[in-house]
């Protein structure tokens, strides 16, 4: 498993909220030795109330533990048994929540500005 194929992993388990938590929730590390995912939880502090659960609401209620862990274990597993299985269900995932994340903050109205004022 390379760098990119963890972010990837690790940001399409992350809940989506208004994409906050998708653009700034982790932060990634890698040496000779080891590579990691940190949570950035001085940027994005809701993220413990996601994992650990509320009173309110336990939807998102262990997506490090269940979710995250599961996936890269299961990645690691299906390398170590030689299956390379392509990852584009989590490629397909941050895609779709990146296009999202951008038509929320106006790139349509944007583009559609500069098409009608003949800029291109």
């Amino acid at each position: 498993m390379n760098l990119a194929e963890l972010r990837t992993i690790v940001t399409s388990d992350m809940p989506y909220d208004t994409g906050f938590m998708f653009l700034s929730g982790a932060r990634f590390i890698e040496n000779n030795h080891f590579m990691m995912a940190i949570y950035d939880i001085e940027r994005v502090p809701y993220i413990v109330y996601n994992e650990m659960g509320t009173i309110f609401s336990t939807k998102n209620q262990y997506f490090i533990r269940d979710k995250t862990i599961g996936d890269i274990n299961q990645r690691l597993l299906d390398e170590s048994f030689g299956i390379k299985k392509p990852i584009t269900r989590f490629e397909d995932t941050v895609k779709r929540r990146a296009s999202t994340n951008m038509i929320k903050k106006g790139a349509l109205e944007k583009i559609g500005g500069e098409i009608y004022a003949g800029n291109i």
